[in-house]
């Protein structure tokens, strides 16, 4: 097993939009921010923090909205905006283990949120990327996503020793540079950042995996392509939260880290709400109906974003 390298020291999630719909989208877009502050206070971090000893990292879909420095408490230089499509709550997890890798800072906390507009309901719609109805990942009837509106903040600190707290193993990125929209739809950007986040791990290891599994057709099949080139024929236990929550944006990939360390911890994958028959060209082992119990161990995320982004994590449990 690699040594585990960043210990998930603190986890939370949150799926309703508390009755905001008609607020300002920028102002929406800040609270998230705000509450990554209280976070932090509640760790003990002085603010307005300085970005010597701790770095915030808030991950988003719209980073126009936190221009001017409207958050006031996360001042420069210790505030990192990461917007990247819909990695990026994934890609704001993997620059802030970079930053503690690299001795940066001593602890980061990732917030991911977005919020929901008309605007962007247009724009998926324009693309014929919205289902008629709930979201059904992996299913062969699926016809699209259903958006979702979440937060979710972690915090992140080197690990040490036999700790109990899940942890960040290792990860890869790539970028298929297929369509400004579109995945390749051989799978070969995805499988490559899978590969890099594999590299020194037995694909073996790997217990289940948390699909993007946005319910888009090319998505799936694009997936389901990676998983086998990766895996063979025989990938691990795929979920997906999607079709429970919605599509979260800039949130979704932060949020699927926090469900996947809870699966490596806990050995219980959650079922894949919508999904009912797979389909058979490159067929996936996903996991619906009721929970499935596993071996606690390796859980692997993916994500991919328009413009060709792909991350993949892999999460861990703590030794207690």
């Amino acid at each position: 097993m690699l040594k585990q390298l960043v210990e998930i020291i603190a986890m939370c999630a949150q799926a309703p939009d508390g009755g905001l719909s008609a607020v300002d989208s920028a102002f929406r877009t800040r609270i998230p921010a705000h509450i990554e502050t209280g976070a932090l206070q509640a760790a003990g971090v002085p603010l307005p923090i300085d970005g010597s000893r701790y770095r915030a990292y808030f991950a988003t879909t719209k980073g126009w909205a936190l221009d001017d420095n409207p958050v006031k408490p996360l001042a420069a230089p210790g505030l990192t905006v990461i917007s990247n499509a819909c990695v990026s709550g994934a890609q704001a997890v993997i620059e802030a283990v970079d930053a503690l890798l690299d001795g940066d800072c001593d602890l980061a906390a990732v917030n991911g949120g977005d919020a929901i507009t008309g605007f962007i309901r247009a724009g998926f719609a324009s693309l014929k990327a919205t289902g008629s109805g709930r979201a059904r990942p992996f299913d062969r009837e699926r016809d699209g996503l259903t958006l979702g509106t979440g937060d979710a903040t972690i915090e992140l600190r080197r690990a040490g020793g036999n700790s109990p707290y899940p942890c960040v193993v290792s990860y890869g990125c790539s970028n298929d540079a297929n369509h400004i929209s579109g995945p390749s739809q051989d799978g070969s950007g995805l499988a490559l950042a899978i590969l890099r986040a594999l590299e020194g791990i037995d694909p073996r290891e790997i217990r289940a995996i948390c699909a993007h599994g946005t319910a888009t057709v090319y998505n799936d099949a694009m997936e389901a392509r990676a998983f086998h080139a990766v895996f063979g024929a025989s990938p691990p236990p795929v979920f997906g939260i999607k079709g429970a929550i919605g599509h979260t944006l800039g949130a979704a990939g932060l949020i699927e880290v926090i469900v996947s360390a809870l699966v490596a911890t806990e050995g219980v994958i959650p079922p894949t709400v919508g999904f009912e028959h797979g389909e058979g060209e490159f067929p996936l082992d996903v996991v619906h109906g009721e929970p499935r119990r596993i071996e606690p161990g390796y859980v692997l995320t993916t994500n991919s974003g328009f413009g060709g982004m792909n991350t993949a994590i892999v999460v861990g449990p703590g030794k207690p």
